[in-house]
């Protein structure tokens, strides 16, 4: 069961790499880019590598200033940045929880100030976030922000008092 997750979660973010998008480039102006931290829970190297890969096609937008931080954690719904000082303010903070490994999680949290606070822009990014893990996952994994579930903004309340977003 658990090799076959890993399996589904490996073809997964590979199709995410062919959904990322052109690549920024060009001598065009770009936008000001979106600080993006994605928080890997994930402990085996296959899991990590597709994070790694979903990590690829994000920043394949263009939209992204992206940080990540591979993290332990005993389960997947404990806070994955406790004890660590925030090295900068994030606009968006994905979370890849330790359970897409093994099934017990479906999700990917996408976790941001809540949407009112936040520009039209951010929202956008959230949305094109959202679509790229909804598209690749085939339903099998599904991004959640905080306009969906309660976790997302358990989280992004934690991450705002502790400096993150």
């Amino acid at each position: 069961m658990a090799r076959r997750a890993l399996v589904l979660l490996s073809v997964f973010l590979l199709a995410l790499v062919a959904l990322g998008g052109p690549r920024a480039g060009g001598r065009e102006e770009q936008p000001e880019q979106f600080k993006l931290l994605v928080v890997d829970e994930t402990r085996s190297f296959a899991a990590s590598m597709a994070v790694e890969l979903f990590a690829r096609a994000v920043r394949r937008t263009g939209l992204f200033d992206l940080a990540a931080r591979s993290v332990s954690v005993a389960s997947s719904f404990d806070d994955p940045l406790r004890g660590q000082r925030p090295d900068r303010r994030y606009d968006i903070i994905v979370i890849v929880p330790r359970g897409v490994e093994d099934g017990t999680v479906n999700q990917v949290w996408i976790a941001t100030r809540p949407f009112p606070e936040i520009s039209l822009e951010l929202r956008q990014a959230v949305a094109l976030i959202k679509g790229i893990v909804n598209s690749g996952a085939q339903g099998r994994l599904r991004a959640v922000d905080v306009t969906d579930d309660a976790l997302p903004g358990i989280f992004a309340t934690i991450f705002i008092r502790e400096g993150w977003l």
